[in-house]
C-alpha cells in the first residue's frame, strides 16, 4: 500500500507539468469517462477541476467507483485527504449550486460514493448536500435512479427517514417500472 500513496500524491506534481490547452466540457467527459485508472480521474481532476461542472464532478466519482482497485479503496477510506480535492468541490458544488445539478448527476455520485465504502466524519458535508439536493429532483429520478440511491443509503448506513420516506413514496406509484 506505501506505493499507492506514493502514486497519489504525485497526481498534483503530474498534472502540473502535463498541463495542456482546456479540451471542452464534452471532451473533457469524455476523457473522464474513459479514463484507465482511478489514478487518471485524479490527475484529471488536478489539471482541469477548475473548469469542472456538476456532469465532470459525477462522471469522476462513476470512474472512480469503477476504476479503483481493492486497495485503492481501502486506501481512499483510510486516507481521505487523498480525494480532498474533489469531494470538497462537489459538496461545495451541491451546497451552493444544487440547482444545477440533475437528477442522474446527484443519483449516480450517492450510489458511486457507496460503492466506494466513503462515508464518516470527512463525508459528512458531501452526504448532506446530497441528501439536501434530492427532495427538489424526486420527481425527475428514473426507478434505477431511485433503486441506486435508496441501496446508497442503505449501504452506508445513513439514517435520513425523511429522504427514505421521500424516496418510497416516489417509487410505490412506479412499481410497474421496476
Amino acid at each position: 500500500l506505501p506505493r499507492y500513496c506514493k502514486q497519489y500524491e504525485s497526481v498534483g506534481a503530474a498534472a502540473a507539468a502535463n498541463s495542456a490547452a482546456q479540451p471542452s466540457p464534452r471532451m473533457l467527459n469524455t476523457r473522464i469517462a474513459s479514463a484507465p485508472s482511478a489514478r487518471e480521474v485524479l490527475r484529471l481532476h488536478a489539471e482541469f477541476g477548475s473548469t469542472f461542472n456538476e456532469v465532470h464532478l459525477s462522471t469522476s466519482w462513476r470512474r472512480l467507483s469503477r476504476l479503483a482497485t481493492a486497495p485503492e479503496r481501502r486506501l481512499f477510506q483510510r486516507e481521505p485527504a487523498l480525494l480532498a480535492p474533489l469531494r470538497l468541490q462537489t459538496t461545495g458544488s451541491l451546497l451552493l449550486l444544487r440547482r444545477r445539478w440533475g437528477a442522474r448527476a446527484v443519483a449516480s455520485t450517492a450510489h458511486s460514493l457507496a460503492k466506494l465504502s466513503l462515508h464518516g466524519e470527512s463525508w459528512e458535508e458531501l452526504w448532506r448536500g446530497i441528501t439536501l439536493a434530492i427532495p427538489p429532483l424526486l420527481s425527475s429520478f428514473t426507478a434505477q435512479a431511485l433503486a441506486n440511491t435508496a441501496w446508497a443509503y442503505s449501504r452506508t448506513g445513513r439514517a435520513s427517514p425523511p429522504l427514505l420516506h421521500a424516496l418510497a413514496s416516489e417509487a410505490t406509484p412506479r412499481l410497474s417500472e421496476f
